[in-house]
């Protein structure tokens, strides 16, 4: 570093910045004018200083099968840094002078230009926060569960990584990190750098004046290499230990070479900040009752559902705080926030269409179609399925056309509509999933399918194609979302895509297909206006004689349809079951533990009443409908099956299950795996914790019930005599086979 260095004024006033609601840029305070520097002996340059990065930040608040229970996966992740947002200023405009060293760059910020060891000179700002927006940002900050690991970290190291996406609010922690040391007397500022992108810190580890002295400084990396070395983090813990600081660097999203420095940030919950937002933002006289209010309604849920980035939460609580109090309800707010996705879309069609290329205009078409239908999928998904579409919009609008390129080369930002775009969304995007079609808003998928149905000859000429064939090829979530987008088009044209598409789905004799129309229906029924009609049609393939609209409509009854109306739908499902030829299928035996997750007792009284059915099938869809059942585990009682827990204290339903039990054990068809999952759950009990003494008598007293002729004891001794060789010390086992023999 040079002697002829021009030193920062003394006790600098802060920087004062202009808080906005965007999120990771770069502000800069208003230049001054610079003193006269001593003359020196190198050239005179004109060199731009690098802009620092923001010194404002606003912080805003504090997210089986039988016997194989899933992991809880729900509690907080390892690596939350905290709820924030943040924000920034204005730009800089400054030409640094000749002189090398610090120079005066602002009431609190100098431009630092030092000489490397090869003779290349180069120019990086040093910069502080004033401490009336560290106190700000300090009332709004709610403290993480990593912050202490995080603290923990800077404290012993002097210098922590934070790795994260932009505008999940990375800067904002790294302040806070420091301001808590600046409260403990351990530094006296806080503040941050800006260095060139080519520069190492091999390149200025040497230099006495990179940092300040007993200050805490924010440090942007790009270069993945440089933070996953463990020399360039020592160099770096170096340089603050030398200045009696920290550091704080902030690197790009999650690295699997993450080291003892390094912790990975997330997005802060939106709910919370938000809450926190309005706590701290909201005039004091503002009544607390609509504050909650506009907390909980229902269009401000769905914005954060859908906007979890700080910066877009910032966004919406800046208009609540601006307009509640003129008496404007939060959902006028966020209707104004929103756009008109249809315009959105359709604006995104007519910009593909506009290209004057033969073939780029179909090519741009179908990609942004498939990547709007299959929004959230993996991009190779999309892909495919936009090569599909392609080929048949070719034969439509340019068959004499032929690709002067790759079908997809030109990369996604070149041939997807910028507005149609969204950001990171989910903390599983930290490189660890691949790589999915993200909407900037969901309700986009939607709209792209209304402007493409409606506005659009030619494409509607090839959608239900071209959802044909998604629905019966490729991964299940891309034949799903198939059959629910031709479920949205019967929205706009019932009549049609059920005479095209849905109903030769479900009498076609592929099984897949007929899952399809179940699917659809599903969706489309799921719209108000149209419940009674789809119910109507539903009940129409159960009155035909075709064995495949018979098993159609089993399977619609085994999705929402069918829970929501659980007594006419068991009453169907058992006119279904009377058809012999639905015993190739298990469609009945689903739907029924289906509609049991919305109302046992009725599913219950009809299963009894099937077991009694003259038709010799009914009974055997009702012991295999037991089958189902018994594998659904009841969350509340520490993974007992549901069918026991619900049933236990209720007599009749007793006796329902011990009968459906005989039945299922009973039945050559049934009896294999019957008896397995009678084994599963005479062993559960020896995995859940504590042990429910209701349940556990419940269990045996069934079991001796359901044995309740002479062959199923004896078939009963001789399972129960080898269970308990794999479990000898288990009493309910012991106690079951001595009440067998005594028996």
């Amino acid at each position: 570093m040079s002697a002829e260095s021009t030193d920062p004024p003394e006790n600098p006033e802060a920087v004062a910045v202009e808080e906005t609601d965007q999120a990771e840029s770069d502000p800069a305070p208003t230049p001054v004018a610079d003193p006269d520097p001593e003359p020196v002996s190198t050239p005179v340059t004109d060199e731009p200083a690098t802009p620092p990065p923001a010194s404002v930040y606003t912080n805003l608040g504090g997210e089986s099968p039988l016997g194989r229970p899933g992991t809880d996966d729900t509690g907080p992740d390892d690596l939350r840094l905290g709820r924030f947002e943040e924000a920034t200023g204005s730009t800089y405009r400054a030409r640094v002078t000749a002189n090398r060293g610090a120079t005066a760059f602002g009431p609190n910020a100098v431009a630092v230009q030092v000489e490397l060891r090869n003779g290349e000179r180069i120019t990086f700002t040093r910069y502080q926060v004033l401490p009336e927006d560290l106190d700000r940002l300090g009332r709004r900050y709610v403290k993480g569960p990593t912050f202490g690991p995080a603290l923990d970290t800077l404290d012993k190291r002097r210098v922590v990584v934070i790795r994260g996406a932009d505008g999940t609010g990375r800067r904002a922690a790294a302040s806070i990190l420091l301001d808590h040391l600046r409260r403990e007397n351990l530094i006296d500022t806080v503040g941050g750098l800006v260095m060139p992108a080519d520069v190492s810190v091999n390149d200025v580890a040497r230099q006495s004046d990179v940092l300040a002295a007993r200050a805490g400084m924010v440090l942007e990396i790009d270069d993945v290499t440089e933070l996953n070395a463990g020399s360039s983090l020592d160099a770096y813990r170096t340089m603050a230990h030398q200045a009696h600081g920290y550091l704080v660097l902030l690197g790009p999203s999650y690295d699997d070479n993450a080291g003892p420095y390094t912790l990975t940030h997330e997005c802060p919950n939106p709910a919370e900040v938000l809450k926190r937002y309005l706590t701290t933002e909201l005039p004091a006289g503002f009544p607390a009752p609509k504050r909650q209010k506009a907390l909980e309604d229902p269009a401000v849920v769905g914005y954060l559902g859908h906007h979890r980035l700080p910066g877009q939460v910032v966004k919406l609580a800046a208009a609540l705080v601006d307009r509640l109090p003129r008496g404007q309800t939060a959902e006028q707010v966020v209707s104004d926030l929103e756009p008109d996705w249809r315009t959105v879309a359709r604006r995104a069609l007519d910009d593909a269409v506009a290209v004057t290329d033969a073939f780029g205009g179909p090519r741009r078409q179908a990609l942004r179609t498939a990547y709007a239908v299959l929004d959230g999928l993996e991009l190779a998904d999309v892909l495919s399925a936009a090569e599909e579409l392609l080929g048949m919009l070719r034969l439509v609008e340019a068959p004499d056309s032929s690709p002067a390129r790759r079908v997809f080369d030109d990369g996604l930002d070149n041939l997807l509509f910028p507005d149609m775009l969204g950001g990171l969304t989910d903390e599983t995007d930290r490189g660890v999933s691949p790589r999915r079609a993200r909407l900037r808003h969901p309700a986009l998928s939607d709209a792209f399918l209304d402007v493409a149905w409606n506005d659009y000859d030619t494409t509607r000429v090839v959608l239900l194609y071209w959802l044909d064939k998604l629905a019966v090829g490729g991964r299940p979530s891309v034949r799903r979302r198939a059959a629910e987008a031709a479920g949205k088009l019967a929205v706009y044209d019932f009549e049609k895509v059920m005479a095209d598409l849905i109903r030769p789905w479900a009498l076609n004799t592929n099984g897949g297909r007929r899952q399809a129309a179940a699917w659809a229906v599903e969706q489309v029924g799921g719209e108000l206006q149209f419940a009674d009609r789809v119910r109507r049609r539903v009940a129409d393939w159960v009155r035909s004689s075709d064995p495949e609209l018979h098993d159609t409509a089993a399977k619609v009854y085994g999705t929402l349809v069918g829970r929501e109306i659980p007594g006419p739908a068991m009453s169907s499902l058992r006119t279904i079951a009377a058809d012999r030829r639905q015993l190739r299928y298990r469609s009945v035996s689903r739907a029924v533990a289906n509609i049991y997750q919305a109302d046992a007792g009725i599913v219950l009284d009809h299963l009894d009443a099937w077991l009694d059915d003259p038709s010799l099938d009914v009974p055997v869809h009702a012991t295999w409908a037991l089958l189902y059942l018994a594998c659904i585990l009841d969350p509340d009682r520490s993974g007992w099956p549901r069918l026991l827990s619900d049933t236990t204290g209720t007599p009749d339903h007793e006796r329902v299950l011990a009968r459906l039990w005989t039945a299922a054990l009973d039945d050559p068809a049934t009896a294999y795996p019957a008896w397995e999952l009678l084994r599963q759950w005479l062993e559960l009990r020896c995995r859940v914790a504590p042990a429910d003494d209701d349940l556990s008598g419940a269990l045996a007293d069934l079991v001796m019930n359901a044995l309740a002729t002479p062959a199923l004891r004896k078939r009963g001794r001789w399972h129960l005599d080898i269970w308990r060789k794999r479990l000898p010390g288990d009493p309910l086992l012991t106690d079951l086979l001595d009440r067998l023999k005594k028996g």
